[in-house]
């Protein structure tokens, strides 16, 4: 029983520590890590978009769907977004046949510091790759992926509730 809380108490260390590389930007970062994730799903959204031709999709995003694919409430969504727009990154658009539909798009400013941002990620992440090894990469991502489907596999039969959105994957975004 000992062995297990101390595997259980480095996994939850091991956790907090991935959670603390994104969570602290530095000084030089324009933006949070969490709104790069936001622009980085409404990016990858409008690119998607763009290649199937729904004109208006093409607008933006709801902030319905950013809040399911980043599993955060709508008010802390709609937060990020207010953010995002005072520092001129997104813009809100309004639907051309539904007045109560809203999209957020990113604007030329919001591409510059998200392509800026994204550029910086993956330098570190390149320079992080050349340090561990590809193939420790890869197999860090298939256990993460194995592990989140553990967790919701777990959760869905435990006390807590199964959530109706889906863990952020690349080919949601």
């Amino acid at each position: 029983m000992d062995t297990q809380n101390s595997q259980e108490q480095k996994l939850i260390i091991a956790f907090e520590n991935i959670k603390r590389l994104t969570s602290r930007p530095s000084s030089k970062e324009a933006i949070s890590y969490r709104e790069f994730m936001m622009m980085y799903v409404i990016n990858n959204l409008m690119k998607r978009k763009k290649l199937s031709d729904e004109v208006e999709e093409q607008q933006g995003v709801m902030i319905s769907r950013l809040s399911d694919l980043l599993q955060i409430s709508r008010p802390t969504a709609t937060q990020m977004v207010n953010s995002l727009e005072e520092k001129g990154y997104v813009v809100r658009t309004t639907s051309d046949t539904d007045r109560r539909v809203v999209y957020i798009g990113l604007t030329n400013k919001g591409e510059k510091i998200y392509d800026s941002q994204m550029a910086t990620f993956s330098g570190i992440l390149s320079e992080v790759t050349e340090k561990v090894g590809k193939k420790e990469i890869d197999q860090l991502i298939f256990l993460c992926d194995r592990f989140q489907e553990a967790v919701h596999e777990v959760r869905s039969r435990q006390l807590f509730t199964q959530s109706d959105e889906d863990p952020l994957v690349m080919d949601s975004v």
